[in-house]
Order: structure tokens, then C-alpha cells, then sequence
């Protein structure tokens, strides 16, 4: 139960990994976003954190091997995430409602989440996905282009290795894709320099119109008329 609750924090932070690496230091007295092309890039997570609703779907590399996550969110205080390991096609899932939140895996009975938990989720979701960042990093502006097939605007965050990083750390790269005609984000990845056809890390945005997150029904040991209520 507490590696499936832990494991949700990882999904509040892939709005934040735009700025995932350090933005070189500004000159004293400068803005401190001073870059038109982070503006456009904190412009766009400004507008989709304005969202009523948006859903996140990621690939990417983990200790268990290729893993994805999709994470639907309906503010202010909605969130479903389901994790699936590819080897395994192991599921774990989490909602989040309100004040209360369930986590299963597979296609078991949800389990209440305790208090404790639900309180470190609501906090996550408010610093990562509800709260306005200060400061996105440095991007450098790369031009229209096509990205899975839609008009987008492309952006890379441009940062200085860190001291004692290793050389596959430093050609890593982070590359953030804007909707051309809507503004909003479309995707977020991180590169390898050499193999940008493979991503370490990938996820897309979309805006599905029949988006809903509502308690589960099949709660162990719930009183039924208290799940249909988010527990409140």
C-alpha cells in the first residue's frame, strides 16, 4: 500500500520536470525569467494549470524496465493515475478526491488510503500541478515543427552540466513542444543526444472531452453510501 501511494508522487512532478535541470545563474539585477522563450514556455504551464481538466500520458525508463503512466487530473482536486510495467503488465492505480483517496493494483478491491497519505498527495498536487512556477529555467527558442503530427512550437531547456555529472548525464537533454495554435503544452521529453528517436522520458498532454474522476464504488470494507461521497 505505501509503495503505491509513494509511487503517485513521481506523477506531480512531470509538470515541474520542464524545469527539471538548473538554468545557468543570472546576471545580478536581471529578471529573473528575463528569456522571452522560458516566458512562452511558463505561459503555456500557466495555461494549462487554468485548465479544468487534462490528462498526462508518460513513457519512460525505470528499474523495472519500460513503464508507463497516465494521469488524468480535474481540478482543483481530482487525480487518477494509473502506473503499468510493460514486462509484467503490472497495474497499480490511485484516486484522489477531495479529502479522501484509494489506491488497488490490477483489477483488485480499492483500498482507502490513510490520512497521513491523502494529506501528502493533496500538498504534492498542490505544489506541482496547481501552483504558478517562479522560474521555469532557460529555453532556447528551436522553431515550428511537426510533432506527432500536429503544428507545435519547440523549446530546449539549455542548462550547464552539473559538477561530478557523468558524460550520459551531460548529453541528456530536455525538449518541451507548445501548441502552435492553442498555446497549450503538447509534450515534454527527455534526449539522449544521438538516439532522439528513443526518449528516456516522454509524456504527451491532451484534453479528452469525456474526462471524469469519481470515487470508486468497490472499496474493501467501505460503507457504500460513504464511497458514492468521496468518504466526506
Amino acid at each position: 500500500m505505501r509503495f503505491v501511494a509513494l509511487a503517485v508522487f513521481a506523477s506531480f512532478t512531470l509538470i515541474g520536470q520542464v524545469s527539471a535541470q538548473p538554468a545557468p545563474p543570472s546576471a545580478p539585477g536581471a529578471k529573473r525569467n528575463a528569456n522571452p522563450c522560458s516566458d512562452e514556455v511558463a505561459a503555456a504551464l500557466q495555461k494549462l494549470r487554468k485548465s479544468s481538466w487534462f490528462r498526462m500520458d508518460s513513457r519512460m525508463i525505470t528499474e523495472n524496465g519500460p513503464t508507463s503512466m497516465q494521469v488524468d487530473y480535474v481540478l482543483p482536486d481530482r487525480m487518477h493515475q494509473t502506473i503499468k510495467v510493460e514486462a509484467t503488465q503490472k497495474t497499480t492505480e490511485v484516486i484522489l478526491v477531495g479529502d479522501a483517496a484509494w489506491s488497488r493494483e490490477g483489477e483488485g478491491s480499492w483500498h482507502a488510503l490513510p490520512p497521513t497519505v491523502v494529506g501528502q498527495l493533496k500538498g504534492q498536487m498542490q505544489e506541482s500541478v496547481l501552483q504558478q512556477q517562479t522560474d521555469v529555467g532557460s529555453y532556447a527558442c528551436k522553431g515550428r515543427t511537426q510533432l506527432d503530427g500536429r503544428d507545435v512550437m519547440s523549446y530546449k531547456l539549455d542548462s550547464e552540466p552539473e559538477k561530478g555529472s557523468t558524460a550520459s548525464t551531460s548529453q541528456t537533454f530536455r525538449m518541451f513542444y507548445i501548441d502552435a495554435l492553442t498555446g497549450l503544452p503538447v509534450s515534454n521529453t527527455l534526449l539522449v543526444t544521438g538516439h532522439e528517436e528513443r526518449p528516456i522520458f516522454k509524456t504527451s498532454y491532451s484534453f479528452p472531452l469525456d474526462l471524469k474522476i469519481e470515487p470508486p464504488t468497490d472499496v474493501a470494507g467501505a460503507d457504500p453510501s460513504a464511497t458514492a461521497t468521496g468518504g466526506q
